[in-house]
């Protein structure tokens, strides 16, 4: 469903967001090996990172509109139904919603294979960037910010595991890693480019472009949005 919402939202796309020119390929991209396996990675990534945003934003909207339960047995004291990997971290008297649990659960996984395509991918781009522009890491913009996405789905992953927080915290960070991930794959290359002098951020200046701001940041907004209303149902639900 948010595969086929994403390609309507391409198809009714107006010109100005996507640029439908074919230009010449840039000369570091002519490679099909390192641009295949590279590339592959990082897109892969993306699309587990949006399938866990995806199940975040329904186990919010159960979190959000759904039935919380009375805790019956001390056993059942829990701020969140227990993800496979992690023990519950605190008590409280009332539980989410049961289809919570399941649905972190199947975000954690996803997040899981997000973490390793992730790291894979940017592992091969700083070989290819090391054979095409003779450094494995220079801090360009676009590598900063596929290492920040890394670390944050890698802390949320952590956090999860070693019980820092309930099932709940896993699913605010499927919101907040896509962000990471729409700030690496849309932010540097159509909004860090309009804040730049000479329209040009870092190495992957080849990749930049312009249009569609106000419907990706709305769409950011919206979903933090939601996320915020399901925050404070949960809080107040679970006193």
């Amino acid at each position: 469903g948010l595969a086929s919402f994403c390609f309507l939202l391409a198809c009714l796309a107006p010109n100005d967001a996507l640029d439908e020119n074919i230009s010449a390929l840039q000369p570091v991209l002519r490679t099909n090996f390192w641009l295949t396996i590279h590339v592959l990675c990082i897109v892969s990534s993306y699309a587990a990172g949006a399938l866990a945003m995806g199940l975040g934003n329904v186990a919010l909207f159960h979190y959000l509109f759904g039935k919380y339960r009375t805790a019956g047995t001390s056993s059942e004291t829990v701020t969140d139904d227990a993800a496979p990997d992690s023990e519950p971290s605190k008590p409280s008297k009332r539980r989410p919603p049961e289809a919570c649990g399941p649905l972190a659960g199947y975000a954690y996984k996803a997040i899981q294979v997000a973490v390793l395509l992730l790291a894979a991918g940017t592992i091969l781009g700083g070989l290819w960037a090391d054979v095409s522009w003779g450094r494995f890491w220079g801090w360009d913009p676009k590598e900063v910010w596929a290492l920040i996405s890394l670390l944050v789905y890698l802390a949320i992953l952590h956090g999860r595991y070693a019980g820092w927080f309930s099932n709940f915290g896993l699913i605010f960070g499927t919101v907040l890693g896509a962000t990471m991930i729409v700030m690496s794959w849309y932010g540097v290359n159509f909004v860090l480019p309009l804040l730049s002098t000479n329209g040009e951020v870092g190495l992957h200046s080849y990749g930049s472009g312009a249009g569609g701001l106000e419907y990706v940041v709305g769409f950011v907004v919206t979903n933090w949005i939601f996320l915020g209303l399901a925050t404070t149902r949960y809080t107040i639900a679970t006193r």
